[in-house]
C-alpha cells in the first residue's frame, strides 16, 4: 500500500515538471516560420517578422534594384551613324567624308577657297576678219591641294575646286562667246567686227553649284578689252 502511494506521488510530481518544461519551451523558443505559401500559425513576433520583408517590401526592393541596374548601363554612343551621305562608314560607326564635305553624316558642303584669276585685267588685239579663239582665262583654286589631296583616284575628286566661267557684255553684244568650262573666248562668226572698235567685257569665275548647297558661291572678276585693228601687226600675248 505504501509503495502504491509513493508511486502516485512520483507520477504527479513528474507530470508537474513536464508541464513546467513545456511552458518554458513555448515561451523561450522562437516561433516556427511558415513555409512559402503556408498561412502562418501561432503567435506573431514583430521582431522576427521585421527581419523578413513582406511581399510589398520585396517588390519595392526589386524595383529599386532594377532601377539602379538601369542607371548602371553605359550611356549610348553619341554621333554614331549608319549612313554617310558623301563619305564612307568606319568601324566605329563614324563617317570619313569625301573632300569638300563635312558633318556627322558628311551632309555639309564646304568650299574653303575662292577661285582666282591669274590676272584681273587683259587686252586682246584682233584683225577685222578674226575667227576662232580670241582669249583664254586662267584661274586657280586653292581647294585643289589644300582641301583635296593631289593625285589620281577617288581622293582626287574635288567639287569645291571645280569652277565655271561667265561673260558679261553690253546688251545686244554677241560678238564673242565664252565656254563656261574652259574659260575660252571665241569669235561669233555670225556678227561683224567694226574696224577700230573696242569691246569691253567682264569675266567671272565662280565655284560650281552643288545640289542643296547653303553656302554662297565664291567668285572672282576679270576686266577684258578686245580691240579691233585695221593695221593688225601683233596680238598682245595672253596673260
Amino acid at each position: 500500500m505504501l509503495k502504491t502511494v509513493a508511486m502516485d506521488q512520483w507520477v504527479s510530481t513528474a507530470s508537474s515538471w513536464v508541464r513546467i518544461l513545456l511552458l518554458v519551451t513555448w515561451v523561450l523558443l522562437p516561433p516556427v516560420l511558415p513555409l512559402p505559401g503556408e498561412v502562418a500559425r501561432g503567435r506573431q513576433d514583430n521582431d522576427v517578422v521585421n527581419k523578413f520583408p513582406s511581399h510589398d517590401s520585396r517588390e519595392e526592393h526589386h524595383s529599386h534594384s532594377h532601377h539602379h541596374h538601369h542607371h548602371s548601363l553605359p550611356p549610348p554612343l553619341r554621333h554614331n551613324t549608319t549612313r554617310c551621305v558623301n563619305g564612307y562608314l568606319l568601324d566605329d560607326l563614324t563617317c570619313a567624308c569625301h573632300p569638300c564635305w563635312d558633318g556627322s553624316t558628311c551632309e555639309n558642303y564646304v568650299d574653303n577657297y575662292a577661285p582666282r584669276f591669274l590676272v584681273h585685267a587683259a587686252t586682246a588685239v584682233l584683225p577685222t576678219n578674226a575667227t576662232g579663239v580670241v582669249y583664254r582665262a586662267w584661274s586657280t583654286d586653292e581647294d585643289l591641294g589644300l582641301t583635296c589631296p593631289l593625285g589620281p583616284g577617288e581622293s582626287a575628286r574635288c567639287p569645291c575646286a571645280s569652277v565655271t566661267y561667265q561673260l558679261f557684255a553690253a546688251p545686244g553684244d554677241r560678238h564673242f562667246l565664252l565656254d563656261p568650262v574652259s574659260g575660252i573666248v571665241t569669235r561669233n562668226n555670225e556678227t561683224q567686227l567694226g574696224a577700230g572698235a573696242s569691246y569691253t567685257y567682264k569675266l567671272m569665275v565662280q565655284g560650281t553649284p552643288v545640289a542643296g548647297q547653303m553656302q554662297a558661291l565664291l567668285y572672282d572678276l576679270l576686266d577684258l578689252r578686245i580691240y579691233v585693228s585695221t593695221d593688225y601687226v601683233k596680238k598682245i600675248p595672253w596673260t
